[in-house]
């Protein structure tokens, strides 16, 4: 159908009456209550839950957000190793909304927004500094996983700032961490060094006279690790595992100016006229 509605010669006028009718038949609760279904079902294909999330352990209990499928198979195969009862994964589909320049109802009827909130069982507009609402939480923990590149940086950022945005009080009780994996991995026989920074590889071959006889893989994203290297990070979790540590409010202006336009207007009305 391609005529637009002015060219179809009559207009369909339903009545108040029949209107009343379809709401109190059920029709529309039905409808919602299908489509609640469907988007519970896509939730839970994609959600692998912690064992222990939604108990009474549920503070021990930490959500892995991926950067993708990839990365999620990445993170079970690394479970595999340390168990499923205080682990949860979920995968992102690309960059989170940037909620701070967002209306209300982009927010609403944002899937992924959503997706988080019901999984962790955040409620808005509630203060987390509380002990009893915190422990109703179904992860005590969120901690984030991307490449380990500008596109992985920029999701981190705006992971925190969504949870900045609405539940800042969790942030000051470290509720947000990241997972680390090597940027370059040398080797030289049973010897075997990572490295998760260039500046820090680079530091190492100033250091190390015959550098050129270890050999050196270079990962470009989680998808150039495998289900082994996944497993040696998750053995080591405590050197993969990076808490965002809150400074107060110089934290809060920081994330403020990075994903708000209006308060970096501000900032340089400011400066202009502080320079005057």
């Amino acid at each position: 159908m391609t005529k637009q509605a002015k060219q179809f010669g009559s207009k369909c006028q339903l009545s108040e009456k029949f209107i009343n009718q379809v709401s109190k038949s059920g029709i529309v609760e039905s409808i919602l209550s299908w489509m609640k279904f469907k988007a519970q079902a896509q939730l839970n294909k994609n959600l692998d839950d912690a064992n222990d999330a939604g108990t009474r352990n549920s503070h021990a209990c930490t959500l892995i957000l991926t950067e993708g499928d990839s990365a999620k198979s990445l993170a079970v195969a690394g479970l595999g190793v340390i168990g499923r009862d205080r682990y949860g994964v979920f995968p992102l589909r690309g960059k989170l909304l940037n909620v701070r320049e967002a209306t209300h109802k982009q927010i609403m009827d944002n899937a992924e927004i959503n997706n988080v909130i019901k999984i962790i069982g955040l409620h808005f507009k509630e203060n987390y500094d509380d002990p009893t609402k915190l422990s109703q939480l179904r992860y005590g923990k969120l901690m984030i996983m991307t490449d380990q590149d500008q596109d992985g940086s920029h999701i981190k950022g705006l992971l925190i700032n969504f949870i900045h945005h609405f539940w800042p009080s969790l942030l000051r009780h470290n509720f947000v961490e990241e997972f680390i994996t090597p940027i370059v991995k040398v080797t030289k026989g049973k010897e075997e060094k990572s490295f998760y920074s260039m500046p820090e590889f680079e530091e190492w071959k100033r250091e190390t006279e015959n550098w050129h006889t270890y050999k050196v893989k270079y990962y470009k994203g989680l998808g150039t690790s495998t289900s082994k290297e996944a497993k040696e990070y998750f053995s080591d979790m405590q050197r993969h595992r990076i808490p965002f540590h809150y400074s107060g409010a110089e934290d809060d202006t920081s994330i403020n100016l990075a994903f708000s336009k209006k308060n970096r207007g501000k900032e340089r009305v400011a400066h202009q006229s502080h320079g005057r």
